[in-house]
């Protein structure tokens, strides 16, 4: 069971980010990197080095743990390419002491065609892999990358 080998991590947009993917694409909507969250979903609680699949419906975490409510701002986003965007999501050695298993990449909306839009937040992208154990003096970046 717990010898088991651990799942790859995966991560997908969110069916809200596909959407607005494609309005940004047609030029209806344009939109920003706002901030992220981790949780405590995402892997096995039987058997914590697998991960459970996707919903891609999900408009919040399974089990946000860090922050309580909101977001954590991006370290940093890196655009390596034209069609490359690079969110760095940085826990810092006194946040998020728990077991990770679910991150969650959040985006503003700037621009749009429905100014009721403009200014409101989406899950763009969840991630799931197996259980992480995030100590004290223990810094984690995580990395996630968007191509289109």
């Amino acid at each position: 069971m717990f010898t088991d080998t651990p799942d790859p991590i995966i991560a997908t947009l969110t069916d809200e980010g596909r959407t607005k993917f494609a309005q940004m694409t047609l030029g209806m909507l344009s939109f920003k990197l706002s901030g992220f969250a981790v949780g405590r979903g995402g892997y096995d609680g039987t058997n914590p080095v697998k991960i459970v699949p996707i919903d891609g419906s999900l408009q919040l975490l399974e089990d946000q743990f860090f922050p309580l409510s909101g977001t954590k701002a991006l370290q940093t986003i890196e655009t390596p390419t034209p069609a490359t965007v690079v969110a760095n999501c940085r826990l810092s050695k006194d946040d998020a002491l728990a077991g990770l298993g679910e991150l969650g990449l959040w985006a503003e909306i700037v621009n749009s065609l429905a100014p009721s839009e403009i200014g409101t937040t989406f899950l763009l992208a969840v991630s799931h892999f197996p259980m992480v154990t995030k100590t004290l003096r223990q810094a984690i970046l995580y990395r996630m990358i968007i191509q289109f």
